[in-house]
């Protein structure tokens, strides 16, 4: 959008340091979408601003989830690198890529009134019902983030199907990384890598040391 190009173009004139403090500038407003576009910009120059290339957002910490605030956040930059407005060709919409009527589930689940339009009006909102939809994944799969990646991009019934042909990737028996590049959909394979890596990324950038978790444990957690 305009915004975006501004924002970018903005960035190009700038030199590093001051390109990092436009980044923490926007992140202090908390607009993660905006910090993530120059931090994409300032890559492309070998200028890597990690706080900003992985942003976190007010609205989506602090959800009550076994898998804490590093899958959220891992989910909703993958899904719509935290732009509260965009709409998917498939009709996902907002922060957490909600389809209307998932949300609308996860709305009656939750006991609070749905409505469509507060997909893109408000973030919060949408990330309460994103959330809650990984609650959803989690009560079903477990805290596993390839199988809970792979049912929020491709769909449950998927998921358990891919469980029957290549096997449980949570088993030590089952080679974890054959089994993602065995996943029949190319997005919902580059989906799942780039969601469980920026979980280990996240998990050191919330918790401010290296991840502790290796990434085959992580892979495999149940």
């Amino acid at each position: 959008g305009l915004a975006e190009r501004f924002w970018t173009h903005l960035t190009e004139s700038l030199e590093r340091e001051d390109a990092g403090r436009l980044a923490d500038m926007v992140l202090e407003l908390d607009q993660p979408h905006i910090a993530l576009m120059i931090a994409k910009r300032t890559a492309q120059d070998g200028n890597e601003i990690m706080r900003a290339y992985y942003p976190l957002s007010a609205d989506l910490l602090g959800y009550d989830l076994p898998a804490s605030d590093r899958l959220v956040h891992a989910i909703a930059r993958r899904e719509s690198e935290f732009d509260p407005d965009v709409v998917s060709h498939a009709g996902a919409l907002g922060l957490m890529q909600v389809m209307p009527r998932t949300g609308r589930d996860m709305a009656r689940r939750l006991g609070v009134d749905f409505s469509e339009t507060r997909l893109t009006d408000d973030p919060a909102f949408n990330a309460r019902l994103g959330a809650e939809y990984l609650n959803f994944l989690i009560e079903r799969f477990g805290p596993n983030p390839v199988l809970i990646a792979a049912a929020y991009n491709a769909g449950p019934s998927r998921a358990d199907r891919w469980m029957e042909a290549f096997g449980d990737p949570r088993d030590a028996g089952v080679d974890i990384v054959d089994w993602i590049e065995s996943i029949p959909f190319r997005e919902t394979r580059n989906y799942v890598m780039r969601v469980t890596e920026a979980m280990r990324i996240y998990d050191a950038l919330l918790s401010r040391r290296l991840p502790e978790q290796g990434l085959t444990d992580l892979l495999r957690q149940r």
